[in-house]
């Protein structure tokens, strides 16, 4: 996609919104009365109904009535359908299977379906509408059965509970009866954070601040203010923390925990000593050798395969809105609650590429991203399909609100239940693009600016994954240390074919010594994305000739079945054990 057309929805000028998308249009070309008649039911019915009833019902009418134009085109009023179109239709419902499931419907999905379509014309005939049937072609003896649901398992036994622990904090009433001075001055600080701060922020800073005073005022009655704590008093703290009981009542509080309340109160008295507050200690009381040592996790990210199969599956999605949210998860590096903010015209045109404003997030910041070509043509497509916004929004839900992160994680469940590669959740995309990114030659400043974050210490955490720097220097060094070492064989063919074991690539060949094993050196032709085709016989075959010269039978096997997909005429086939199968990646997994 060299060049894309300009969008007229994806610039930041304001121009004329395109026309309202009719979903009825299709309807209404073929039977026109039968959509006059369904389109003024719905309008009447919305009077008494809620907006999601009336948005059920008229999905089932819009299905309903592209089926029976379909199977009866004569058929164009209401008044027009029989009892034989009613039981065709039931018995098409019964046996039909939606894209992304294998099995039919139940009894009572079908039950739901032909109600909604007998509440149809039974309130049409009521009503008095001309475009009527004379007489009801559905009853409720014709709906099958409603199975009732089946029998919830047994619940295990309840185990012995476990310890309880008293975890209430006193509050700010009691703390001020206790000590009117330091409670005063707390509060005092609470309330000037406030206005430069995110609520959960002074939300935890109170906490933390309460627990302290707690344990002071218990501890040492004598200490009414803040300028009387000492360090004794925080070294007391400091082993009732580690005592506190976190989560799990029979485990300590977590060394998170304990860095973040004793972070917080440090941070109080820099700031009050810095503030000039009456009642402030001379030094702050707390030093960096008191902060335990934070375990550093890696991110969890995707790896190649796991990816490949991950956006195979997701190609392969029908619904227009969880495949472009998923998209824009995988391709922009956004935190799933930004997804939900996405203004309609966020999308604008700067030279030959498409940008993504991405909005005011989590460290107060916005920021442009680059836009995909696969995602221009999916933001232009779901746009056609869904219409103008009333919320001004790039992405809502079917009832026109934004989206929840909620919702978003179980569109990335499902995709990743299709593909098989196990629970993934929105945030590991975000990883696995900057990882992918950045081992890819990106540099941790463009990495930074496309994920948000404000110091290069937030992105270096991905420079320490999967480095194929360090990989290939390590390569090499362990090559020279076996060579010096003697372990490469004696013979002077087998240490040539050693250290020379040329595969036979597309468009060359790879020299990676044969004691070093790839695991990328079929992984083009396992990839959900790749195709091949006959003009490429010629290499495919030469690459099993060579596969199967070194003894390779896993990588004669990748390029025997790329082979048998598009020809019987397989000479080399013989020479291939049959008990060494390989499955290339695809939706079978």
């Amino acid at each position: 996609m060299s060049a894309l057309p300009a969008l007229p929805l994806l610039v930041p000028a304001p121009l004329e919104s395109p026309p309202p998308r009719d979903p009825w249009a299709e309807i209404n070309a073929v039977a026109p009365e039968l959509a006059a008649t369904m389109e003024r039911y719905l309008e009447r019915f919305a009077e008494s109904a809620i907006p999601y009833s009336v948005i059920v019902s008229r999905r089932i009418l819009l299905e309903f009535a592209r089926w029976l134009i379909e199977v009866d085109p004569p058929c164009r009023r209401a008044a027009d359908i029989s009892r034989d179109h009613m039981a065709g239709y039931s018995a098409w419902l019964s046996r039909r299977t939606a894209p992304d499931h294998d099995k039919p419907p139940s009894p009572n999905t079908v039950r739901t379906y032909l109600s909604e379509l007998h509440r149809f014309l039974r309130n049409i005939m009521s009503w008095g509408f001309i475009d009527a049937p004379a007489a009801m072609p559905i009853e409720r003896a014709d709906m099958p059965a409603r199975v009732p649901p089946a029998p919830r398992k047994p619940k295990r036994p309840k185990a012995a509970p476990k310890r309880t622990v008293d975890r209430t904090v006193c509050t700010w009433a009691e703390l001020d009866v206790r000590a009117p001075q330091l409670a005063s001055t707390m509060t005092a600080y609470l309330a000037q954070i406030a206005v430069s701060s995110r609520p959960g922020t002074v939300s935890g800073a109170d906490l933390a601040l309460r627990v302290f005073a707690e344990h002071v005022t218990e501890t040492d009655p004598d200490c009414l203010c803040v300028a009387d704590v000492s360090r004794r008093h925080i070294e007391s703290f400091k082993l009732a923390l580690a005592a506190r009981p976190g989560k799990d009542p029979d485990k300590g509080a977590s060394v998170a925990t304990i860095r973040n309340k004793l972070g917080t109160l440090r941070i109080f008295f820099e700031r009050i000593i810095e503030w000039e507050y009456d009642d402030a200690p001379r030094r702050v009381p707390i030093f960096s050798g008191d902060f335990p040592r934070a375990d550093e996790p890696l991110p969890r990210f995707l790896d190649d395969p796991t990816y490949s199969k991950f956006m195979a599956a997701l190609e392969k999605d029908t619904d227009r809105r969880r495949r472009l949210i998923v998209e824009l998860l995988a391709r922009t590096g956004m935190r799933a609650g930004e997804v939900g903010g996405l203004r309609a015209d966020s999308v604008f045109r700067l030279g030959a590429n498409h940008w993504l404003r991405v909005p005011v997030g989590k460290l107060h910041n916005d920021r442009d991203v680059p836009l995909h070509p696969v995602l221009v043509d999916l933001i232009e497509d779901y746009l056609a399909w869904r219409g103008p916004s009333p919320s001004g929004l790039l992405v809502v839900r079917e009832d026109g609100q934004p989206f929840d992160r909620r919702t978003i994680h179980r569109y990335v469940a499902s995709v990743a239940r299709r593909a098989g590669t196990g629970h993934v959740h929105p945030h590991q995309l975000r990883h696995t693009l900057a990882t992918r990114s950045i081992n890819r030659g990106m540099s941790l400043e463009a990495i930074a600016a496309m994920l948000g974050h404000r110091s290069l210490r937030m992105t270096l955490v991905y420079a320490r994954i999967s480095n194929d720097t360090v990989a290939q220097q390590y390569f090499r060094a362990t090559q020279a240390v076996e060579h010096a070492a003697g372990s490469l064989p004696d013979d002077e063919e087998a240490n040539v074919r050693a250290q020379g074991h040329h595969r036979q690539l597309g468009n060359g060949h790879c020299a990676r010594p044969a004691q070093l094993d790839c695991s990328y050196q079929t992984i083009c032709e396992g990839c959900g994305f790749f195709e091949t085709g006959p003009e490429f016989l010629t290499i495919l075959r030469r690459q099993k000739e060579s596969a199967t010269d070194q003894a390779d039978f896993e990588r004669a096997h990748v390029f025997k079945e790329l082979i048998e997909a598009m020809t019987t005429d397989d000479p080399l086939g013989a020479n291939i054990p049959p008990a060494l199968p390989i499955h290339l990646h695809d939706d079978r997994d």
